[in-house]
């Protein structure tokens, strides 16, 4: 096994370490932070108005404040508050998009499917030019009851206050029209595949086909281990950016301190060791220094041009508060990758200064569409930023939050040779 992992390095071992490109943000949202029920931005999601593209709309989770819906100059149109009932309450972590769900009467609808972690819940939303409705059918209980052992015995009963619950989400349609959706179970090394059903009275279940896992060792670190003190010796074996390529058929994972996997979506089938691994740490046995990716790897999201596709990464990395800074200065960044044919890192880049708005750092999840839109006639990139307005000097507290909107074209040309643009791509087809 360990040879397996070896030969899938030896790209990252090659690569002489590409420039850092600089883009900026054209727009950003409001802030958000306790004056807003303690929501903190985290995941965004486009949904394409196929009446009027002005009146598109950017889905985000934003944790305990639920889902907030912003138009495409980052007004504020639509607050949904997270549930809250006697077993806990939710905290939306992850959100995505679906076109032309089938309903069970016959009728079609676009959907967003979301992650609620404080409950373990796949919730499902119906879509349209007012917002977003939920349709979810609660019977089928939680997302994940069960949670595996580490040490490799059978799995446990998983209690809800332990938070072992669903965390990141992408979801899509298969060529038969079923709509899937792919989740994270928060502090394991697991991934859900999750089949949505349409019921007779309107609503959606959840059931779970497939059931992938990897170990909770890698290249001999025991990604268990805890270390308060040490940044660089403290690990932890989830996931959580997930992206699905409805051309490859592809879900790309992104096993945070690890790195980015591929599955099967028809199959849950995973690949022996990941296509892409983070920097590890110095002095562990995974340690590849000469990786652009630091730990850990968040927010994933999937651009379609006209002849290539790619793939993009937030580099999180962990080097703000008290700790020291073990991953810069690869953290704050966002790495691309071409997946046509493979997986070949094309660059990376960050989202900087600009007319008084602060550069994004500590992002947790982003989305790219290509399709031209009123005011982003290149396609527009919107990415979380963890650290709005540099509040209080990235000290490791996080006061306020909010999105940043990036035109896809300056993050294009600020690649050798540029990257393409697909303005006419339309994601119903």
């Amino acid at each position: 096994m360990r040879d397996l992992f070896q030969a899938a390095l030896c790209a990252a071992l090659l690569l002489s370490g590409p420039a850092m490109a600089e883009v900026l943000p054209g727009l950003e949202t409001p802030n958000l932070g306790e004056q807003n029920g303690d929501a903190d931005a985290d995941d965004p999601a486009f949904w394409i108005n196929p009446a009027d593209p002005a009146k598109s709309l950017v889905i985000t989770a934003v944790k305990n404040g639920g889902i907030r819906v912003y138009g495409l100059d980052g007004a504020e149109l639509q607050v949904i508050d997270r549930v809250t009932t006697d077993a806990g309450k939710g905290r939306i972590n992850n959100v995505d998009v679906v076109y032309g769900m089938t309903l069970a009467d016959g009728s079609v609808i676009d959907v967003a499917v979301a992650a609620d972690r404080g409950l373990d819940i796949l919730r499902v939303y119906r879509i349209d030019a007012a917002g977003l409705t939920e349709i979810t059918d609660l019977s089928v209980g939680r997302a994940f009851p069960v949670k595996p052992d580490a040490a490799g015995g059978a799995d446990a009963d998983n209690p809800l206050d332990d938070q072992m619950t669903i965390y990141g989400i992408t979801a899509w349609k298969t060529a038969d029209g079923r709509v899937m959706a792919a989740g994270t179970q928060r502090t394991n090394p697991r991934i859900g595949i999750f089949g949505l059903t349409p019921t007779a009275d309107g609503l959606v279940t959840a059931a779970m086909v497939h059931d992938v896992r990897v170990p909770f060792t890698f290249m001999g670190q025991d990604l268990t281990a805890e270390d308060e003190e040490d940044p660089t010796k403290d690990w932890n074996p989830q996931f959580e950016g997930l992206a699905y390529d409805r051309i490859g058929g592809t879900i790309y994972a992104g096993q945070e301190d690890v790195g980015i996997w591929a599955i099967d979506a028809a199959t849950g089938a995973i690949g022996e060791a990941p296509l892409y691994t983070t920097r590890g740490s110095a002095g562990s046995p995974f340690a590849v220094p000469d990786s652009v990716l630091a730990r850990d790897v968040e927010g994933l999201t999937v651009y379609y041009g006209p002849t290539q596709r790619y793939l993009l990464a937030s580099s999180q990395g962990g080097a703000h508060g008290d700790a020291p800074a073990p991953d810069a200065p690869f953290d704050d960044s966002f790495l691309v990758f071409g997946i046509s044919d493979g997986l070949n890192l094309l660059g990376t880049y960050r989202v900087a200064v600009a007319g008084g708005m602060d550069a994004v750092q500590e992002s947790d999840g982003a989305d790219v569409i290509a399709t031209a839109l009123p005011g982003w006639p290149n396609g527009l990139f919107v990415t979380q930023d963890g650290y709005n307005d540099d509040l209080n000097g990235m000290d490791g507290e996080t006061p306020a939050t909010n999105f940043k909107f990036v035109d896809w074209g300056m993050i294009a040309a600020s690649f050798t040779p540029p990257l393409e643009v697909n303005p006419g791509y339309d994601p119903r087809q």
